[in-house]
């Protein structure tokens, strides 16, 4: 019976140190970042799988996590989680949905797309349409 004493005050003492040390966990306290949603669509149609990815890019003074957006049946949305405001380099890929030995999401609907864009705002819709004009 002394031994548990000896231990619960020690038990006690560490419990207190990590209820103080999570005192921030849980919050909203990583950078401030902006919400993006939009349609993803291949010749008219929805694109019925895919991904756009948003790097920060360091050479224009942005620094923060990298997003990876899933795209199904057409539609994405960061849910909160979106890029961290300014500049970013953007990658849209789509594809068939159709799994083909080795690749699960099918075959690629159209080449990697490859973009620049600067995050100013709180909420965006960005739609993207292809092929791309200048895809033919």
């Amino acid at each position: 019976m002394i031994r548990l004493e000896r231990i619960m005050p020690a038990q006690a003492v560490a419990l207190a140190l990590l209820g103080l040390t999570c005192l921030g966990c849980g919050g909203n306290s990583g950078p401030e970042r902006a919400d993006v949603s939009g349609y993803v669509t291949f010749q008219g149609e929805p694109v019925p799988v895919g991904t756009i990815e948003y790097r920060p890019n360091s050479e224009k003074g942005t620094s923060g996590p990298q997003v990876f957006l899933v795209i199904k049946d057409g539609y994405y949305d960061s849910d909160g989680k979106g890029p961290v405001f300014g500049h970013h380099t953007v990658k849209v890929s789509g594809y068939t949905g159709v799994e083909i030995p080795f690749v699960p999401e099918g075959e690629r609907l159209f080449p990697v797309h490859k973009d620049e864009v600067e995050i100013t705002e709180d909420s965006y819709t960005i739609n993207y349409e292809f092929p791309l004009p200048n895809q033919g």
